[in-house]
């Protein structure tokens, strides 16, 4: 759940959750702490225990009502008295009696408080809000007036209202106190709830970042909680693998920029080292017959062509990895183009005494494709079958296939083969099966190199399948160009 809703719902805890607790303790308190009809929240509202002073006044307004339809003289006993006195102590209330004037009773509690003067007449309509006290402490609640034996009695119900106020204020305070405590309490427990997982989530990531700071890029930063937190986690999970994809990259490049300026300086050294010694044997007089010097001179040069093809191919492989080497892509026939190179590598085979065939499904298969690099990558791959080949006469098949919509080539020859261990590196540059780069076998060691960067730059891929004497096949792919007889050119040189 993201943080923006959890905190909504964190909010709305906040209100409906306290409302709960209070009902919930409102009946729990209220069956086990008071009456069975009378619960917490009746306890506490200050509302409620106005409503109950009101009723019970009433209610003793009708008793000393119908007493005096049944019998005043019921009213002056003192047994009567005393029980309604035990009715109104609940209401901070007392009885005041008054005849002819004079004072002939009154309650204990409202002794020394009430100002007598202040009682309303006989027959004189009262207000129930006019206080007899000079404090405003005490009201008249009720003045029965009523003859008995010719005297005038004035009956009076007095309230200590400075008490009643007191009360309602602790019972206001008591319920302020308990919803304000209700609601922190709850605040804070949700309140936390939150934080905790969202604090929890932030000391993961942030040991996570001082990790990767201190150069582990091996911790991994494990998803916590699906927010947003959680996807920054992820974010940053993303980023610590490309990091650390970033540097085996960077030191994967470091390595072959060092083999790459061992490699060089080693296959430079070679022709350049049998280059200086034949120049010396010809300053020394050793090539004294003109037999002789042309020997020595044919190897000069030879030596400087491989020189020169070295550099040229190191020259092409650099701008392809940099991808500065421009593409002249075009459609062609590839059952055209592989028939004339077919027939210009069959020249160079016959020297050996080798053979190449060609073999496919059907014909014309039209790709878009570079010209000359595609040659490359051809002569590359049989150039590289002629240097491995065994001692039995060379044999070379290419075969074509379409695979939905790619075109399948592959040039497969009898030659050594290549070991299991050996093959997921024969498209490394200057890679060579023989580790002491035996200089018998002539070549840079990028062929292989370079057809790949070229067939991936075609968009297509370049595989291996060989065994140690059971010769080698070469597999490359490129996208058929359907459709493309109509943007063929007829006269293109192959």
């Amino acid at each position: 759940m993201s943080i923006k809703y959890r905190l909504i719902l964190s909010y709305i805890g906040m209100i409906v959750i306290p409302i709960i607790f209070i009902i919930v303790i409102n009946f729990t308190f209220g069956f086990f702490l008071f009456e069975e009809k009378e619960s917490l929240f009746d306890r506490f509202n200050p509302g409620k225990k106005v409503g109950q002073y009101l009723e019970k006044s009433k209610d003793i307004d009708r008793k000393i009502n119908i007493a005096i339809l049944e019998d005043k003289e019921k009213l002056m006993e003192k047994t009567y008295i005393k029980s309604l006195e035990e009715e109104l102590k609940e209401l901070h209330s007392g009885v005041i009696i008054r005849k002819d004037g004079e004072l002939l009773y009154i309650s204990e509690e409202l002794k020394n408080l009430v100002n007598l003067d202040k009682l309303p007449a006989f027959k004189e309509n009262y207000n129930r809000k006019k206080y007899i006290e000079y404090n405003e402490e005490y009201a008249v609640d009720n003045q029965i007036d009523y003859y008995l034996n010719g005297s005038e009695v004035s009956f009076f119900l007095v309230s200590n209202i400075g008490t009643l106020r007191q009360e309602l204020k602790k019972i206001g305070t008591i319920s302020t106190i308990s919803i304000i405590g209700i609601l922190i309490m709850t605040t804070l427990i949700l309140t936390y709830s939150v934080y905790k997982d969202i604090i929890k989530s932030i000391v993961k990531l942030r040991y996570a970042t001082n990790e990767m700071k201190n150069g582990n890029l091996n911790y991994e930063i494990k998803k916590h909680l699906n927010d947003e937190i959680g996807e920054l986690s992820s974010a940053f999970e993303e980023m610590r693998l490309k990091l650390k994809h970033s540097l085996e990259v960077q030191r994967k490049y470091e390595e072959n920029r060092k083999n790459l300026i061992s490699n060089i300086s080693h296959d430079l050294k070679t022709p350049i080292m049998s280059i200086n010694g034949y120049i010396e044997g010809i300053k020394d007089g050793i090539a004294d017959s003109p037999e002789k010097m042309n020997k020595y001179i044919d190897t000069i040069y030879q030596k400087s062509k491989d020189m020169e093809l070295l550099i040229n191919e190191l020259f092409l492989f650099s701008r392809l990895d940099l991808e500065k080497e421009e593409f002249n892509f075009q459609t062609i026939d590839i059952i055209e183009f592989l028939k004339f190179s077919v027939e210009d590598l069959s020249f160079d085979l016959e020297k050996i005494y080798g053979k190449i065939d060609l073999s496919y499904e059907c014909e014309p298969v039209f790709v878009k494709t570079d010209l000359q690099k595609l040659k490359r990558v051809v002569m590359n791959i049989v150039g590289n079958a002629i240097k491995y080949k065994r001692e039995v006469p060379l044999i070379i098949n290419i075969g074509v296939k379409k695979l939905e919509n790619k075109i399948i080539v592959e040039i497969r020859d009898n030659g050594k083969g290549i070991s299991k261990e050996n093959l997921p590196f024969i498209f490394d540059r200057f890679y060579r099966a023989d580790k002491s780069r035996n200089t018998s076998v002539v070549g840079s060691g990028l062929g292989l190199a370079i057809s790949k960067q070229i067939i991936e730059k075609h968009d297509g891929e370049i595989w291996v399948e060989s065994e140690n004497n059971s010769g080698t096949s070469i597999f490359f792919s490129l996208k058929e160009n359907r459709g493309g007889e109509a943007n063929h050119e007829e006269n293109i040189d192959y």
